[in-house]
């Protein structure tokens, strides 16, 4: 057993030294392989063993600690979100320089925040769900006011702006010219732009419990349920309401509203305030949401706007789907060319 132990000990190659993989990318002289270099075992083992290991992650006072700097800010992010959620719902970005803005955006893939002037190229971070609250060297912010104001100027930057309903306009007057108005502008947008929209506002309405991403989601799927009625008009002369893309559309849209309002009928009856039925509650998507204590009347106008806005548009959508589906809508024709007048 002695000997045979002794043998393999001789016979046991030295391992190689270390490949400088550093060399090539800037952390050396540069060199070129003269020959496909060979990983021994104990390389091999070495490299599983640090994909394997986690990511050093740092959470204090229930804040996500990065750097600006640190080149696995994603892999961090991402790790601690998967693995650790229930541990932090800040972010705290450390070491940004003076002339580095932090900026935030969207995509169809979720919220992201990027760096001008920052040192990765204005790679998109994206956020991960469970996030309230990001703070930077002089300033916080919560998650909730950062995709209020990034749908708004997401949308505004898409086609046209998403619609508010505040208290800027009276509805006896022209609230419902507003309404029609904006409904009869957002159909006729391109496809591509609503397709963009919708998957956004899905995004949103995914990862936020605010309702109001549910019903502006809803006010997108039946801009896209009028888009193909709209599209007969102009290439026929007469349109077909009862097709399958237009009443799976609203169908959708009536389910959106209507978890929209579920949503906000249980925050309402959490405080025993319901909105009173001779009363208008505009649409109030503000600060209110996210300042319930400092701001108590906004927050039931928050929730009370939300409340019927989804009710309302609920119950209009339910009656044109039900029309269409019992063809009870007269047919739509474009009028015909009419005759030279005489005088």
């Amino acid at each position: 057993m002695g000997d045979q132990t002794e043998k393999n000990q001789v016979t046991k190659s030295e391992p190689k030294p270390a490949i400088d993989f550093g060399a090539p990318f800037g952390n050396g002289p540069t060199f070129k392989f003269t020959e496909k270099p060979v990983a021994s075992d104990q390389h091999v083992a070495q490299i599983a063993q640090v994909r394997d290991t986690p990511p050093e992650i740092r959470i204090i006072d229930r804040a996500l600690q990065l750097s600006i700097n640190d080149k696995d800010f994603d892999l961090k992010l991402s790790y601690a979100a998967k693995n650790r959620p229930q541990e932090f719902d800040k972010l705290k970005i450390n070491d940004i320089p003076a002339n580095v803005k932090v900026n935030y955006w969207q995509d169809p893939k979720g919220l992201f925040v990027w760096f001008e002037n920052g040192p990765d190229n204005a790679k998109k971070h994206y956020l991960p769900g469970n996030l309230q609250n990001i703070e930077l060297t002089n300033q916080t912010k919560t998650v909730e006011s950062i995709r209020v104001d990034v749908n708004r100027n997401y949308a505004a930057a898409t086609f046209s702006n998403l619609q508010n309903f505040d208290r800027s306009f009276n509805p006896a007057y022209d609230g419902g010219a507003s309404s029609l108005k904006y409904f009869a502008s957002m159909s006729q947008l391109g496809e591509t732009a609503l397709l963009k929209q919708e998957a956004v506002l899905r995004e949103a309405a995914k990862t936020s419990d605010n309702p109001y991403y549910k019903i502006y989601l809803a006010d997108v799927l039946t801009a896209a349920a009028v888009k193909p009625i709209i599209n007969d008009f102009l290439n026929g002369g007469a349109a077909d309401l009862n097709n399958p893309t237009t009443l799976r559309k609203l169908d959708e849209a009536i389910s959106v509203l209507d978890a929209a309002y579920r949503d906000s009928d249980g925050k309402l009856k959490a405080v025993n305030h319901y909105p009173r039925a001779n009363i208008y509650s505009p649409a109030m998507p503000g600060g209110a949401y996210w300042n319930a204590g400092r701001y108590p009347n906004d927050y039931f106008g928050f929730w009370a706007g939300s409340y019927d806005q989804a009710m309302a548009r609920q119950a209009s959508l339910k009656i044109i789907r039900d029309h269409i589906k019992q063809n009870s809508f007269p047919k739509f024709e474009l009028p015909p060319s009419l005759p030279p007048r005489r005088f």
